[in-house]
């Protein structure tokens, strides 16, 4: 069952929207459990005493926590959660490349947006099934989730996947990994590195911030495809 919260100041968009995101799911026979807070205090409340949601919904603007904050408090207890802006404030977009949002809706466009944004999450849901990447060696066996990677390096003769929590090298070739990866999420920026964009918080002038971090200045002949991944990325969650 997906878990789901709904934070916004307005009790009666609390519920429209309540309605629109059961009508969906239910049409998916998808079973889910709503929850509203129409004061994000409460919602952060919840986080502190360690409850998660697989699906979060903020206004940007309220009174008692900026949205944006409440992200990140979020994404501090939770990487995996989909954070979905309903706002009128669209300036704040680029904030969002910090805390990973999945989307914006603009309020006076919830009944355009919504239907297609859930569904790209769905479809998300579904491919982190079927996708990781398989370490075996003599000694042991491990298979590491797509969305765990932030960014795999050369290293004399191995190539170290760097993780969210930690890092793991394997005895191949930068670009045999590149290969066997076979997925747009996966960039190279410049000789040695491949990046997952899911994890680019940040493009300026020729260089990319990661999620944990790492700066990593684009290659000349990387620097077109990595713009135009990045631009078409969050174009399809904006």
């Amino acid at each position: 069952m997906l878990k789901i919260a709904l934070v916004d100041d307005n009790t009666d968009f609390l519920l429209l929207l309540r309605k629109k995101v059961h009508t969906f799911f239910d049409g998916k026979n998808v079973l889910c459990e709503v929850r509203l807070f129409p004061n994000p205090e409460v919602f952060y409340f919840d986080l502190e005493e360690g409850f998660q949601y697989d699906i979060c919904f903020l206004d940007i603007e309220m009174p008692q926590m900026n949205g944006l904050e409440l992200a990140r408090k979020i994404r501090e207890a939770a990487q995996a959660t989909y954070l979905i802006f309903i706002t009128s404030y669209l300036q704040y977009a680029v904030e969002g490349y910090e805390v990973k949002a999945f989307s914006y809706i603009p309020k006076n466009l919830l009944e355009e947006k919504l239907e297609a944004t859930l569904l790209g999450i769905l479809g998300e849901m579904q491919k982190k099934v079927e996708k990781y990447y398989f370490v075996e060696t003599n000694s042991r066996f491990e298979r590491i989730e797509y969305q765990e990677i932030i960014y795999v390096y050369k290293n004399n003769k191995n190539a170290v996947f760097v993780l969210i929590d930690r890092e793991v090298p394997v005895r191949k070739s930068l670009q045999e990994v590149y290969i066997q990866l076979d997925s747009s999420e996966f960039l190279c920026v410049e000789r040695g590195y491949i990046v997952n964009i899911k994890h680019i918080v940040k493009l300026e002038n020729k260089e990319i911030t990661l999620r944990n971090g790492k700066r990593l200045q684009i290659g000349r002949t990387h620097m077109k495809e990595v713009k135009e991944a990045i631009h078409y990325f969050w174009r399809d969650r904006m």
